[in-house]
């Protein structure tokens, strides 16, 4: 009943009562993004699918104001090697300003584009308004991403190399 409001919106928004991405998507994926999710404490099971990742390569960024120690290293229980030793789950691990989170990925999308590094695939089939989109990032000034982020430009490059150098990223929150 206190998750009935949460899962309609969450159907109308992204089409899943549950999750904005499914943990199969993590089996196909070489770069997660965690934004605001606290997957140690509410969903264990995608800890399992995380560790994994990391085990064949992949990357993880946790993007949330607040310092998760499991996002940081993680025990999974059904793993004998993690259990005994942890598991590291965050490559990069960025902690905006409560509410910069949208500066934060203006910030990202922004350094992507500068780089001309888009998916232009993607974007002339699965976009629309992408033009008006590139240029609401490109006006905004470096100085106002950090400033409303709280992180620097830096912190906000190294997260744009390790997107870059994806083949498959994945964003859940």
């Amino acid at each position: 009943l206190c998750h009935a409001s949460s899962v309609a919106a969450l159907l109308e928004g992204i089409g899943s009562g549950a999750v904005s991405n499914p943990v199969e998507d993590v089996a196909q994926s070489d770069l997660i993004f965690l934004i605001g999710a606290n997957p140690a404490s509410n969903h264990p099971r995608l800890m399992r699918s995380l560790m994994l990742l990391k085990r064949r390569g992949g990357k993880v960024i946790v993007i949330n104001p607040a310092k998760e120690a499991g996002l940081v290293n993680f025990r999974v229980p059904s793993d004998v090697r993690s259990l005994l030793f942890g598991s590291e789950i965050a490559d990069l691990y960025l902690q905006p300003h409560i509410g910069g989170d949208i500066a934060l990925l203006t910030g990202l999308a922004r350094e992507v584009l500068d780089r001309g590094a888009q998916d232009a695939e993607f974007v002339s089939t699965a976009t629309t308004g992408f033009s008006d989109f590139v240029r609401h990032v490109s006006s905004v000034a470096w100085e106002e991403i950090e400033r409303a982020s709280g992180m620097k430009r830096d912190d906000i490059r190294r997260a744009a190399d390790l997107y870059i150098q994806a083949k498959h990223a994945v964003f859940g929150w």
